[in-house]
């Protein structure tokens, strides 16, 4: 896998919401959670309920899509990427290795224990108009 460019990284680890969309069938729902970014395993770790629309959806079909960006006031200083990705709910086993990632970045998320997901990212689109205006990376898993 090519590694992901330094500028996305950088940007990913400065923010915490992530706004994505499932969809099943004619089915579609929108979500925004607190996130930690697993740089190792290129992914984002979520936490949310199983029981929750989005997350039903997501049991069915893995396929998601969304952004992460800042709330800013001028077309000049846009930044943000949009992705696509893969939601996985992890097992027990496999939970306590991301809750630390997690727990780390949101230390209050210990008081209500839910579910763990990752969103693991298949394509990053990263638009920086600091930069460049209408400057854009892509990123691919290979």
């Amino acid at each position: 896998m090519s590694p992901i460019p330094n500028h996305i990284l950088e940007f990913i680890q400065s923010n915490h919401v992530v706004n994505f969309a499932a969809h099943h069938n004619d089915d579609f729902w929108a979500a925004s959670c607190f996130y930690a970014f697993d740089e190792e395993n290129t992914r984002l770790i979520i936490l949310t309920s199983k029981k929750t629309k989005h997350a039903q959806l997501m049991l069915e079909n893995p396929n998601v899509v969304g952004t992460i960006c800042g709330q800013i006031e001028e077309i000049k200083d846009i930044e943000g990427i949009q992705f696509s990705a893969i939601a996985n709910c992890l097992t027990e086993q496999e939970s306590p290795q991301a809750l630390q990632i997690y727990y780390k970045k949101h230390p209050l998320a210990r008081l209500k224990p839910s579910d763990v997901w990752e969103l693991s990212f298949n394509t990053i689109k990263h638009t920086d108009n600091k930069v460049m205006f209408a400057k854009k990376t892509i990123w691919e898993r290979e």
